[in-house]
């Protein structure tokens, strides 16, 4: 009976454990690097366990866990530098069947990552914003290089093709959604349908 009470215990206190994580996922954290070295100082999954490598704690995500070779990494997704995007690739992949890419952290689908809180589309993930991993050039930056603090190496155009930033010299909003259609982003665009999932 003793050990069906510690039990129950047990399970409640990580259950618990666990909403509390999923609490400090509600609201994204932010790329934060003080000593400049382009990681991630509260969140990185190296190994795609879908542990916080940093806390040793579980967090919300979609990925699968596969690891053919034994190596002890995810063969699917891994964050070195813990920007909540996967260091493998960032092509639409949706190992689920949720219609949701499962290649960056969104656990609620607001198309908006969970840890840097940077908005993304089905288009560019913008994995080259933060870290010494640029995803979508497939660029590894040795030797990191931030002096203006920014969590993006000083050498690299922030973000990689398609990421530049534009000057707006109008507002433009053809779809009624509040939403400027030259934004860049286009998150309005290429973001949800009238079901709620993505086009």
């Amino acid at each position: 009976m003793k050990k069906l009470i510690l039990t129950i215990i047990l399970v409640g206190m990580s259950i618990a454990g666990f909403s509390q994580q999923e609490a400090n996922f509600d609201k994204p954290r932010g790329f934060l690097d003080r000593n400049k070295d382009g990681i991630n100082d509260w969140f990185r999954d190296a190994d795609g366990d879908g542990i916080n490598d940093i806390d040793n704690q579980l967090y919300p995500h979609r990925f699968r866990f596969a690891d053919q070779d034994r190596n002890g990494l995810n063969d699917l997704f891994i964050d070195e530098d813990g920007d909540g995007v996967n260091d493998l690739k960032t092509d639409f992949v949706d190992y689920d069947g949720d219609g949701w890419n499962d290649n960056i952290l969104d656990d609620n689908k607001d198309w908006i990552n969970d840890i840097t809180g940077e908005i993304y589309n089905r288009q560019n993930l913008r994995g080259g914003r933060y870290g010494f991993i640029l995803e979508e050039r497939g660029i590894r930056v040795k030797d990191f290089v931030d002096k203006d603090n920014d969590g993006h190496d000083d050498r690299f155009d922030q973000g990689g093709p398609g990421m530049q930033r534009r000057r707006m010299d109008r507002f433009v909003d053809r779809d009624g959604d509040g939403i400027c259609d030259d934004r860049g982003f286009d998150r309005h665009r290429f973001g949800r349908n009238r079901s709620g999932r993505p086009k």
